[in-house]
């Protein structure tokens, strides 16, 4: 993940998924809100 600008860039490997338990979901959500925290500066 990187911020670019006032946006958040998710980038994951072409044709992959990712499958995510309650406490990984918690940490993404968490990383995205800092990341537009981040963006918003």
């Amino acid at each position: 993940m990187l911020v670019n600008r006032d946006k958040v860039v998710l980038v994951g490997p072409p044709g992959h998924a990712a499958e995510l338990e309650n406490r990984g979901a918690g940490q993404l959500s968490m990383a995205l809100r800092d990341a537009a925290a981040q963006a918003r500066k």
